[in-house]
């Protein structure tokens, strides 16, 4: 049985952050409001598109500005979600091994199990969390989309370029 489906066929009392850091879920779960949500199971597509965000976000770390990671647990309050990619930077605080700190970039990749306005919402919880940036990326349908602090919805990229801050990266290379 599918921990989706045991959840979903299970009474979850509310977990505390503690609670959830001792569990140990497979598929990985987040914690949202105050119970575990699972990640979807990542796809073949999924997993090119966070390598190939890894080299076009590498020359940022090259010049100082963060690093890149992936699926890293971030926190606020009594939640915890865990972006596909993150930008961070190099003095983020960690508590519990998981980060407190708003990243400078929080990236989600579309999984053919999600709609793209699942992770819009998810952007507009980082953007309530402090993160400044956030882009959504369509492997399949190479589409991307970004999110900046405090704007209402999601922009279509129409230029060819994704944009947080310092850090530009050309759609057309994301896709190639």
């Amino acid at each position: 049985m599918s921990l989706n489906s045991a959840l979903s066929m299970a009474t979850v009392t509310h977990l505390t952050v503690d609670e959830y850091l001792r569990r140990h879920d497979e598929p990985v779960c987040e914690l949202i409001a105050g119970g575990p949500v699972a990640k979807p199971v990542g796809t073949i597509e999924h997993m090119k598109m966070e390598r190939r965000l890894q080299q076009l976000l590498e020359p940022f770390e090259q010049r100082g500005l963060g690093q890149v990671v992936w699926e890293l647990s971030f926190r606020q309050r009594d939640e915890v979600r865990i972006p596909d990619v993150v930008f961070l930077a190099s003095t983020a605080r960690f508590e519990d091994g998981i980060l407190v700190d708003a990243p400078s970039l929080c990236i989600e990749i579309l999984s053919p199990s999600q709609r793209e306005t699942e992770l819009f919402a998810k952007c507009q919880v980082y953007d309530a969390w402090g993160v400044p940036y956030c882009w959504v990326i369509d492997p399949i349908g190479k589409k991307a989309w970004e999110s900046h602090q405090g704007a209402p919805v999601p922009l279509s990229v129409v230029d060819g370029f994704l944009r947080a801050g310092e850090i530009v990266v050309s759609v057309g290379k994301l896709f190639e």
